[in-house]
């Protein structure tokens, strides 16, 4: 009989990986395909996505939470999460400004409730769930079938970018953004000692409210108020 991490292990880890994505994809194609205007419908697939991954964890894999990094919180990983995510911004957004790109088309006029439901959205179902998917339960699975943690990420990437594809399109500065925030976000993960999945989700969701949020309303003001 082949061992957990022998050749029966892998393919078992990759059935379970590639069904596990097709779910994701699926999820990301009916937000897409039935878009209400509204935080609600994703909210409700995220919620999904949280469950289904939790009960795979759990009830399939017999493992507990804690395996994939959903540990419990810390003081200290709320302000790690946040110079993480200015660092992921910086990285980002530096080559534009270098570059000399034009920001108006970010301009957005503030709204308080707006912000509000947007910053919450960013992290508490954005940052939160898509860390638990992609560098919890998909970095672990593929870690059972490769050794090298280069190859891991790579396919981390290939993956995030993928759900990230609606609709259809190949832009190399989206493809760009995505590659570096996620290999910045799996080499804080293999390199921390809890190996705690809760700093990078700060991180995600203050990253997205940096830029849904932030530079949007500071592009606006930067323009006079009424957009550049």
């Amino acid at each position: 009989m082949e061992t957990k991490n022998g050749k029966n292990g892998k393919l078992t880890a990759f059935v379970e990986l590639v069904g596990y994505f097709l779910f994701v994809m699926w999820c990301a194609y009916v937000m897409y395909a039935i878009d209400t205007g509204g935080f609600w419908l994703g909210a409700l697939l995220y919620f999904v996505q949280f469950v289904v991954t939790v009960f795979l964890v759990m009830k399939v894999d017999k493992q507990p939470v804690l395996a994939i990094g959903l540990k419990k919180p810390l003081f200290w990983d709320i302000p790690k999460g946040l110079l993480l995510g200015c660092g992921m911004f910086t990285v980002q957004q530096l080559p534009l400004v270098l570059m000399g790109a034009d920001y108006s088309g970010y301009a957005m006029e503030p709204d308080f409730g707006a912000m509000l439901g947007i910053s919450l959205y960013c992290f508490l179902c954005v940052g939160v769930v898509e860390e638990l998917m992609f560098r919890g339960f998909i970095l672990h699975k593929t870690q059972q079938i490769w050794k090298s943690r280069a190859v891991c990420v790579g396919v981390n990437i290939v993956l995030f970018y993928a759900v990230h594809l609606f609709p259809l399109r190949f832009v190399f500065g989206e493809f760009y953004s995505i590659a570096v925030n996620v290999v910045i976000l799996c080499v804080y993960f293999y390199r921390s000692k809890r190996k705690s999945l809760v700093p990078l989700m700060v991180a995600h969701g203050f990253y997205d409210v940096l830029t849904s949020v932030v530079l949007p309303v500071v592009v606006f003001y930067a323009g006079g108020g009424d957009g550049l």
